[in-house]
């Protein structure tokens, strides 16, 4: 094949990828499970650095009580994790998720829920005025948070808590949307899926883990920035 042509065809397919990711807020792609998962991530974009978070983490299922409060599993252990967006605390979380699958669980589902499922104009006046913090101060500083902010969605029951009464009222009315949405659920189940996720629109949950399900294995890499 003429490289105009390869270099044609490959510019198609990457704006093929933009777009559904774009329309849908998430991307599923398979990967060689034997090429590590930061050649891949290297490839989509800028990884999101940060102090005290390794480049690639690895997710298991633990019990609860072996684990600290300040964590998901700390706190849910194998049952269902409630929808959130990650990092919801930072003052301006990565963009960005990647998941894949190191060892498969087929029943464990990987869920989401748009912010356009749960989100209308006529909340505008009142996120303007809902005020969030973080459950817990990072590096000795606290700040006020807003739901939406320009194109960043945020949201998280267990590390962000209402600032003021417009916070407690529109957490109560997320809390309730959420309820009554029925989630895209993704199914990680052959080494090497992949999925990549909106982290400014997209809220993700986990399915509640059985005995059969305590060997699934994801590795999680977080973005600044993708490009295709």
């Amino acid at each position: 094949m003429p490289l105009s042509k390869a270099l044609a065809l490959k510019s198609i397919y990457r704006l093929h990828q933009e777009s559904a990711l774009g329309d849908k807020g998430f991307l599923r792609f398979e990967s060689d499970p034997q090429q590590p998962i930061l050649e891949i991530a290297r490839g989509l974009g800028e990884l999101f650095e940060a102090e005290n978070i390794a480049s690639v983490q690895t997710l298991v299922p633990k019990m609860n009580a072996d684990e600290q409060d300040n964590t998901y599993s700390g706190n849910f252990g194998l049952d269902v994790f409630p929808f959130h967006t990650d990092l919801a605390h930072w003052y301006v979380p990565p963009r960005y998720i990647l998941l894949r699958c190191v060892n498969p669980a087929e029943h464990v589902a990987t869920k989401l829920i748009d912010r356009r499922s749960i989100l209308d104009e006529q909340m505008r006046d009142l996120m303007n005025r809902a005020h969030f913090r973080s459950r817990k101060r990072l590096d000795r500083k606290t700040c006020l948070l807003k739901i939406l902010h320009n194109n960043l969605f945020r949201w998280d029951s267990l590390y962000i808590t209402p600032a003021n009464k417009a916070g407690i009222e529109l957490k109560n009315i997320i809390d309730e949307r959420i309820q009554l949405v029925k989630p895209k659920e993704i199914f990680l189940d052959k080494c090497g899926d992949c999925i990549l996720v909106d982290n400014w629109r997209m809220l993700h949950g986990r399915g509640s883990i059985n005995n059969d399900s305590m060997h699934r294995k994801i590795q999680r890499v977080y973005f600044k920035e993708v490009r295709f």
